[in-house]
């Protein structure tokens, strides 16, 4: 699955699934807000929206939220509005990692290969060790 912007979505996000009272399975919660929008409009991250206006989403479940607010969002009902202190916190994140030029968004890590190679056929049959 991609975002607007036409990035990957993680499986996990910062904080892993979620499971919704209804069932369904979150881990991002995206938004944006003007104050990113203007700040960020020229970084990579932006993409214009269907309004013709250039836009930054950034998740709203992040790591500096409490626990009470995880459960926030967790239960909010469709369509209802984000709260401000949770929007403030998600922005506060966004803006840190726009700055430092990563994504907003939590990156799965590259699984890094291994150096070693498999051990060649005719070295599973060794000789047996002189060293007893």
């Amino acid at each position: 699955m991609t975002r607007p912007d036409g990035s990957k979505k993680s499986n996990s996000g910062y904080l892993g699934q979620i499971k919704r009272d209804d069932g369904g399975i979150m881990t991002e919660y995206s938004t944006n807000v003007d104050d990113i929008n203007n700040a960020f409009a020229d970084s990579k991250f932006a993409y214009m929206d269907k309004r013709g206006i250039k836009v930054v989403d950034f998740p709203t479940l992040v790591p500096t939220l409490t626990k009470e607010e995880v459960e926030i969002l967790r239960t909010l009902p469709e369509g209802e509005r984000v709260p401000r202190e949770i929007i403030i916190k998600a922005a506060d994140h966004a803006a840190m990692k726009l700055n430092q030029g990563e994504s907003p968004f939590y990156q799965d890590k590259k699984k890094n290969k291994s150096l070693l190679k498999a051990a060649p056929e005719n070295a599973k049959k060794q000789k047996k060790s002189l060293i007893q």
